[in-house]
């Protein structure tokens, strides 16, 4: 089947070619709305494609994309951002899944690597709705981090894509600024929006704002998988706040949604941990070392919780008890997962010394 690519743009004329050059070969056209860039964007489009369309910046990004999608005419249809690529393998994937797409297909979900840890693996994964057959009609909801609701025969499949950008103070203004003129114009937002504005909130580091729009979303029929994550996030900001027996309420809340999560055991152990709760602190964090990483969830997943991050809290924890002999096993444990992390690799030469010591 013949796959469109449709894309939003504005002033990307650094990162745009780079994406287009890891799709190119895949997808049989490529449709480009500009958003207003003032700078070389569509000179670099247009060397891949004459779609290319102006676009009224609305301060609305699922209207933005509904608008790029209506100039696709391909059975289906591919999105991405100027700063997503497919690397080699990955496009390979893509272009053997093409050869599988037909009428019974309504949906693709496709893994989004989105952030990354200093040892260049993914920190933060989600799926997305990467591919949808156009026919279904499926329109993109929300003012910002806008998204589809797809249904019907909707495959999961393993075709990385991977965010090179970063969501820094820029877009976190730009976003703050697209909420808070919707509200200023008395403009209602959708439960997944006051959902991604508490993100915002939170990422700007104003967190009673954010605690307070995480519990008006929470109050609200939103996804399922928005109310967990909503759950999780509101929990750390109750804990900044101090208010540790409602962070703890809301955690356990967050148990409720299916399996346990590991952010959400995380996040308890650290609860008890500031509360200098050793022994409860300990529970919690083991209790994530038992997880398994979610292999298909629209959820916000961070790999490290599900390994990383519990066995190097034990380390610190088990150590605090006097335990040094397990302590040391919880960190050569983690540098299993992370062999040239600094930090385990110092708690090596620390156990080292102090094991031979007490030998001594």
């Amino acid at each position: 089947m013949e796959l469109s690519l449709c894309m939003i743009v504005r002033d990307e004329e650094e990162r745009l070619g780079r994406c287009l050059d890891s799709v190119e070969d895949v997808v049989d056209e490529i449709v480009i709305l500009d958003t207003g860039s003032t700078d070389g964007t569509k000179a670099v489009a247009r060397r891949y494609t004459d779609r290319i369309y102006d676009y009224v910046w609305q301060d609305d990004f699922a209207d933005a994309r509904n608008t790029s999608f209506s100039y696709a005419t391909k059975p289906f249809i591919l999105w991405l951002d100027a700063d997503d690529v497919l690397d080699p393998g990955e496009a390979e994937k893509l272009f053997a899944l093409k050869e599988r797409l037909d009428g019974n297909v309504d949906a693709v979900m496709l893994p989004y690597a989105y952030a990354f840890g200093p040892d260049g693996r993914p920190s933060l994964v989600f799926e997305r709705e990467r591919i949808v057959r156009r026919a279904a009609g499926f329109t993109f909801e929300g003012v910002v981090h806008e998204a589809m609701a797809v249904g019907g025969n909707v495959l999961h499949e393993d075709i990385v894509v991977r965010h090179t950008g970063q969501h820094g103070e820029r877009s976190n203004r730009r976003n703050l600024g697209i909420y808070q003129a919707w509200l200023a114009r008395g403009r209602a937002l959708s439960p997944r929006d006051w959902y991604y504005y508490a993100r915002e909130l939170k990422n700007a580091g104003e967190t009673e704002d954010a605690e307070a729009a995480f519990a008006r979303f929470l109050a609200m029929d939103g996804w399922s998988v928005n109310r967990l994550d909503a759950l999780i996030l509101r929990g750390e900001c109750l804990a900044q706040l101090g208010r540790r027996q409602e962070a703890k309420r809301s955690f356990f809340a967050a148990m409720e949604h299916g399996e346990p999560r590991a952010e959400a055991l995380c996040a308890l152990g650290a609860c008890f941990l500031a509360e200098e709760d050793l022994h409860a602190a300990a529970h919690w964090y083991r209790a994530a070392l038992l997880c398994e990483m979610p292999e298909t969830s629209c959820a916000f997943t961070f790999p490290e919780a599900y390994g990383y991050i519990p066995l190097m809290q034990l380390c610190v924890i088990l150590s605090r008890l006097g335990d040094d002999a397990e302590a040391s096993r919880m960190n050569e444990r983690a540098l299993l997962l992370r062999p040239n992390d600094p930090a385990a690799l110092s708690n090596r030469a620390f156990f080292t010394a102090r094991l031979a010591a007490e030998k001594g």
